[in-house]
């Protein structure tokens, strides 16, 4: 084991997949300013119980890629892609993002900053199952050490950013450009790591005479893709129809058109 490489691997996947939780973080503790109930150390402690529920969801998709050979399991990196495929979508296609915080007004703080914690934790598990799937047993024992240092590291970040009003306006004025980038090449290290596709061709080249491995790999993928993204897309497009269905209706409520007073002024004459 390289622990060096090993320990910048923990550090970029980590840093990657939890660039968007440190904005949930400084709602967190922006909200401590003001409330009695919400302390930087109960945030503290539901952030470390929420992303455990994280690597514990992770060790078990990790368990299940043990019974398959290793190589298959590298197409897990095309989850990342997608991924980044998704925020791409998100960038060019914002939609007003669903209060995650109110949702969980009622539960205690430090379950509802570890049941938010979860709830955006979706891209670190995607991230995370093929990435342990890669490793040796020592190797995911430091990433795992890693991301628990980084993670009370990621805390004291937000708090202090939370004091900087500036530094956050700049890192979400740019960063929603450089995240979709850094998850496609998340995933293509994954994919290159793990040989997947080489291993793929040579046994579809076995198997068949013409040697159409290429080929066969080329357009399984393009599919896949393609299809893959064309849900995304029609879920993004879906999302932003939906929510400019109610503004419509508001203002129609506001501002009646001549017709409908009119039948409304006839349906009701003067006695």
């Amino acid at each position: 084991m390289q622990f060096g490489k090993s320990v910048a691997t923990a550090c970029s996947s980590f840093a990657i997949t939890n660039i968007d939780d440190i904005f949930v973080l400084v709602t967190f503790f922006a909200e401590s300013s003001t409330s009695k109930n919400v302390t930087p150390l109960k945030i503290t402690v539901g952030q470390y119980l929420g992303f455990t529920v994280i690597v514990i969801i992770s060790m078990i998709g990790f368990g299940v890629s043990l019974v398959l050979p290793s190589q298959p399991i590298g197409f897990l990196g095309l989850l990342p892609i997608l991924l980044g495929i998704w925020k791409g979508f998100e960038l060019f296609l914002p939609a007003e993002n669903e209060p995650e915080i109110s949702n969980v007004a009622g539960v205690k703080s430090i379950l509802k900053v570890s049941i938010v914690t979860v709830m955006n934790g979706g891209d670190n598990i995607g991230t995370y199952i093929p990435l342990f799937a890669q490793a040796k047993g020592t190797e995911i024992a430091v990433y795992v050490v890693i991301y628990y240092i980084l993670l009370g590291l990621w805390c004291l970040v937000a708090f202090l950013v939370m004091r900087q009003k500036h530094i956050l306006h700049v890192a979400e004025k740019y960063m929603r450009f450089v995240i979709p980038l850094l998850y496609v090449g998340l995933g293509v290290y994954v994919i290159v790591k793990s040989s997947c596709y080489p291993w793929s061709i040579q046994h579809i080249d076995a198997s068949i005479s013409a040697h159409p491995g290429k080929t066969i790999m080329a357009v399984i993928t393009t599919v896949f893709l393609l299809t893959c993204m064309g849900i995304m897309l029609w879920v993004t497009l879906r999302k932003k129809t939906a929510q400019a269905a109610p503004d419509e209706n508001l203002v129609l409520e506001r501002h009646p058109s001549p017709t409908t007073e009119g039948a409304v002024d006839n349906s009701n004459p003067a006695v």
